[in-house]
């Protein structure tokens, strides 16, 4: 039987190495575990090379077929103080290293029930500040093309209520990547799709394509109107690197600046008026380049062209290759940005950051190139100097809010809200707020700095929220972000957090509530009988959905039992003030 390739990457906080976790690989067609196929980490996060059997890739690379061009598997992982994950699917090509890169999340501090989530209306999230853009015809567009540092994908069609999440750019690629095209195609053929893919997205993200129809996301993971991405999905080592050197280069139709919209399909179910991906394949095995095959299905006025403006690169690469016996600032920045990681990495081990490219720079490349499965030549070419400059950017920022303690004052909102199910620097920044505020005020519960905006987060949220009498959805819009900032600058600075007044008294909305009634009135008195559940426990704990169903009804029975009210399950004006007094006295001592 044919063998591909597999290997595991386990972080945490999306960057820092695990070392030491249990991993369990199973095959997908069946049942048992396989034998001898438990592996650990490394002190870089990475499993050994696993070899694993695969079918023919002779499937792979005829059209004709119907069979599953692969072999499927699936991985457990297991670490102490962390939340089991698994992957499921992943691919195994013959001849092809699959990569697999798993996150592992902490587990939660018990802080008792956690409130249930909210609806609001977000804004459309915008990637850059307003003077960035220019207007053409009735479209804002950008005046130049950024390559952001993360992108906004909607896990569905466009009007499903399927969930958002936040990646980097690479990372996106690398997904589309992986899912649109098979990794034993020739050379040419891959690159050019990639090229299509990368131009395909810059142009929803240059064009504010949903932002400007008022939707909170910058692009789909539905290839029905996008391209498909598989979140938290397996890559290819082959496609990953040819996404690490094009990235940052695009389509572009003569005397244009904007990405070409590079439409594209398979040419086999599916046929249109772009690139067939199929069709591609073929013309690379009669020899034809990735330039060719562009020029073939979107016209010869087509070129590459690339920018350098990169997101939260510090220094973009200068277009030289540096290696042993090149000398001069840029080297100085790469031997510093290695240093750094090797304190998250230390088998890359530390160089003198002279700025003078000698063995011990070239050995400390190689190594950092092995870890982060680049060719592993120990020169610095484009791809190693911005998969170095990513990676530094990453661990830095980290430091900023944990071991090194330096603190975050830039105070900059970042321009969409930060949310439930949300990862990330941003996320962090908020983290910190709330647990520098929370010294000072009791009823703000301290939360882990992990990246993750999950329940424990959204309560700290909300308890701030409530402290400083603002909407209590949990959500870190621009109000809350800015309050936030405001409140660590004083404490920085030495003034002491102000006690707050009450809010206002809730006033009783003039017509009882009862089963049947719906709206944000039910979810006020969902939630306070959630708050005043905490300390009396025959008072059940509700979704709160603005729905007042039986469970409802029976929640405010026992609450009128309790507070010697008319136990009809209705909530009038008594009850309503009684339930409001309740909440708001114990939310005064921290126990809601």
């Amino acid at each position: 039987m044919a063998t591909g390739f597999l290997q595991i990457r386990i972080t945490t906080q999306m960057i820092l190495p695990l070392k030491n976790v249990e991993i369990l690989i199973i095959d997908s067609s069946s049942t048992l575990f396989l034998e001898e196929k438990t592996v650990y980490t490394n002190e870089n996060g990475l499993t050994p090379l696993i070899s694993l059997p695969t079918v023919s890739k002779e499937l792979s690379l005829d059209e004709r077929n119907i069979e599953l061009p692969c072999k499927t598997y699936n991985i457990i992982v297991n670490a102490d103080n962390y939340i089991q994950a698994e992957a499921i699917g992943v691919q195994i090509f013959e001849g092809q290293l699959t990569m697999q890169e798993i996150d592992l999340l902490a587990r939660p501090l018990d802080y008792g029930s956690d409130f249930e989530l909210s609806s609001v209306h977000e804004e459309p999230p915008k990637l850059y500040r307003p003077e960035e853009y220019e207007k053409i015809g009735t479209t804002f567009v950008l005046r130049t093309v950024v390559i952001p540092e993360n992108i906004t994908v909607h896990l569905g069609p466009p009007t499903s209520s399927a969930q958002n999440v936040q990646v980097p750019f690479r990372t996106y690629l690398k997904s589309v990547a992986a899912s649109e095209i098979y990794p034993t195609w020739p050379e040419e053929a891959l690159k050019a799709n990639i090229y299509a893919q990368v131009s395909f997205a810059l142009n929803r993200i240059y064009t504010e394509w949903y932002p400007s129809r008022g939707f909170n996301f910058n692009i789909t993971s539905s290839p029905s109107y996008d391209q498909k991405y598989v979140h938290n999905g397996s890559t290819f080592s082959r496609t990953d690197k040819i996404v690490d050197e094009l990235f940052n280069e695009y389509i572009v139709k003569a005397g244009r600046k904007d990405p070409f919209f590079a439409e594209y399909c398979d040419g086999k179910s599916v046929t249109c008026k772009g690139m067939s991906q199929w069709g591609s394949k073929y013309d690379a095995d009669r020899g034809m380049s990735a330039i060719s095959i562009l020029r073939k299905y979107y016209g010869n006025n087509i070129n590459i062209t690339q920018t350098n403006n990169i997101a939260a690169i510090p220094v973009s690469f200068g277009g030289k290759t540096l290696k042993e016996g090149s000398a001069g600032d840029d080297v100085r920045t790469i031997q510093a940005q290695l240093n750094r990681i090797a304190d998250d990495y230390p088998s890359i081990g530390k160089v003198r950051a002279n700025g003078i490219f000698g063995a011990d720079t070239t050995a400390a490349v190689k190594r950092f190139q092995t870890i982060f499965k680049l060719t592993a030549d120990g020169m610095v070419g484009k791809s190693t100097w911005y998969k170095i400059s990513y990676i530094y950017v990453s661990v830095k920022k980290l430091a900023q809010l944990t071991s090194e303690g330096e603190a975050i004052d830039d105070g900059t909102y970042p321009g969409s809200p930060v949310k439930i199910g949300d990862r990330g620097v941003q996320v962090q920044i908020v983290q910190f707020y709330l647990n520098q505020t929370a010294v000072y005020v009791n009823t703000i519960i301290p939360v882990t700095i992990d990246g993750q905006f999950g329940p424990t987060t959204e309560k700290s949220v909300k308890l701030f929220q409530r402290y400083f009498n603002l909407a209590e959805d949990g959500i870190v819009g621009e109000k809350t972000w800015n309050k936030m900032y405001d409140i660590y600058k004083g404490i920085k600075d030495g003034v002491t957090v102000p006690p707050q007044t009450p809010p206002t008294q809730d006033v009783y909305p003039g017509t009882p509530l009862r089963v049947g009634s719906t709206g944000t009135n039910v979810s006020k008195i969902q939630n306070w009988l959630n708050g005043v559940g905490r300390t009396y426990s025959s008072i059940p704990f509700l979704n709160v959905d603005g729905k007042f169903g039986a469970l409802t009804r029976d929640a405010v029975i026992a609450f009128q039992k309790q507070f010697n009210l008319t136990q009809d399950g209705i909530v009038g004006e008594k009850t309503w003030n009684t339930l409001y007094q309740q909440w708001q006295n114990l939310a005064a001592q921290g126990k809601v």
